[in-house]
C-alpha cells in the first residue's frame, strides 16, 4: 500500500521545507512511538526517560487524553497539527480556537461507529472546559516528555534540513525528492511513499511542505483532509551504530570516545554523534571536548550547531589495528 502524491511543475516550484521542527508533529509522532509494541531501538534512551518521569509523576490523565485522539495506529484528527506555528504556545491557542463546525467533523470522521467518551462528546460540541482539558493535557505531556528531547530534535532536523538544501543548491528540488529516505520514491511527476493505505493525493498547483521529524518512526504522515495545505511529515534517518572499536583503542581513550571518535568519520555535529554513539547530547559534548583538547578533532560553530571533525592525529587513530 502506498500514498502517491502527484505534482505539476507549480508543485515542483512551490515545494518548501520547514524552517524549525514542528512542535506538534514531534507531539503526535511520539505517541505512535510511545504504544508501539515493538519500538525501534534508537528511541531507547527516550523511552527510558519517559519511564523515569512515570516513576516519579503521575502523568496516565493527560497520556490518556492524548492517546484517546492519537491511538497506535489509525488516523488522528488534523487539528491537532496546525501550520505555520512557531512554537508549542502557538500550536496550543490555534489548537483551542479551531472552529466546532471543524472539531465535530473531525471527531467524527475519527470514530466513527463507535461511542467516543464523555469528554470527546464535549469537546465535539465546542465545550471549553473540554477544549482546555485537551489544551492542558498536550502541554503537561509536552513539558514532561518531549521538552527533555528538544535539543537532539532540534540537531538532528537542522541537520537534515542542511542536507535537503544542499540537494537543492546540487540539483534541484528533484534531486531533493530523490533522496528522501528509501520509503520514499520519486518516480516524476509521482512521489510514492510507504502508508498503510492506497490513496492519491493530488497537488493542484499547491506545492508541498516537508516536515523532517525525528519521532517519524517508519512510514511518512501527511493530513487527512486534502483540500488542506499538503503536507509530508518523513523520518530523518537514524544512522546505524558504529563500528566496532580498533583493538586497543578503547583501552586507551575508553569505549565511548573510542567510538566517538570512530563515529566521526564523516563529520558532524553533536546531535549527530549522540544519535551514532547513543548518549545524551551532554555525554558527546563532553567526549568531544576531550577528544578537541588532546588534538584529535576540531569543532567549528556552524550557525546554531557545532560541526566536529577528525584531525590528521585522530584520523590515523581512529584507523590504527
Amino acid at each position: 500500500m502506498a500514498l502517491r502524491i502527484h505534482f505539476t511543475a507549480d508543485d515542483l516550484a512551490r515545494t518548501t521545507v520547514v524552517a524549525r521542527p514542528d512542535h506538534m508533529w514531534e507531539l503526535v509522532n511520539s505517541l505512535h512511538v510511545l504504544q508501539s509494541p515493538c519500538p525501534p531501538s534508537e528511541y531507547g534512551p527516550w523511552l527510558r526517560h519517559v519511564r523515569s518521569r512515570l516513576d516519579r509523576r503521575d502523568l496516565r490523565a493527560p497520556i490518556r487524553c492524548v492517546t484517546t485522539l492519537v491511538p497506535r495506529r489509525g488516523d488522528f484528527p488534523d487539528f491537532l497539527t496546525p501550520p505555520g506555528a512557531e512554537d508549542l504556545g502557538a500550536s496550543l491557542d490555534r489548537i483551542r480556537a479551531t472552529a466546532a463546525a471543524r472539531l465535530r467533523r473531525e471527531l467524527a470522521a475519527q470514530f466513527g461507529p463507535r461511542t467516543p467518551p464523555p469528554w470527546v462528546r464535549r469537546l465535539a460540541d465546542g465545550d471549553r472546559s473540554a477544549r482546555q482539558d485537551l489544551q492542558e493535557a498536550l502541554a503537561t505531556y509536552f513539558h514532561e516528555l518531549i521538552a527533555p528531547q528538544l535539543p537532539l530534535i532540534g540537531e538532528t532536523f537542522h541537520l537534515v534540513r542542511a542536507q535537503h538544501g544542499h540537494d537543492v543548491l546540487e540539483g534541484g528540488v528533484e534531486r531533493l525528492l530523490r533522496r528522501l529516505p528509501p520509503c520514499i520514491r520519486w518516480t516524476p511527476p509521482t512521489l510514492t511513499a510507504d502508508y498503510p493505505l492506497d490513496r492519491d493525493l493530488h497537488l493542484r498547483g499547491r506545492g508541498i511542505t516537508l516536515i523532517p521529524s525525528y519521532f517519524c518512526a517508519k512510514a511518512p504522515v501527511t493530513l487527512i483532509d486534502p483540500d488542506l495545505s499538503p503536507v509530508l511529515v518523513h523520518p530523518v534517518g537514524h544512522p546505524p551504530p558504529s563500528p566496532a572499536d580498533p583493538e586497543g583503542l578503547a583501552e586507551l581513550l575508553g569505549r565511548t570516545r573510542a567510538r566517538a571518535l570512530r563515529a566521526l568519520n564523516p563529520p558532524c555535529s553533536t546531535g549527530e554523534l549522540a544519535l551514532r554513539t547513543g548518549v545524551s547530547i551532554g555525554t558527546a559534548s563532553k567526549h568531544a571536548s576531550v577528544l578537541r583538547r588532546a588534538g584529535l578533532i576540531t569543532s567549528t560553530r556552524r550557525g546554531c550547531m557545532v560541526l566536529h571533525a577528525l584531525t590528521p592525529l585522530g584520523r590515523a587513530l581512529a584507523r590504527r589495528r
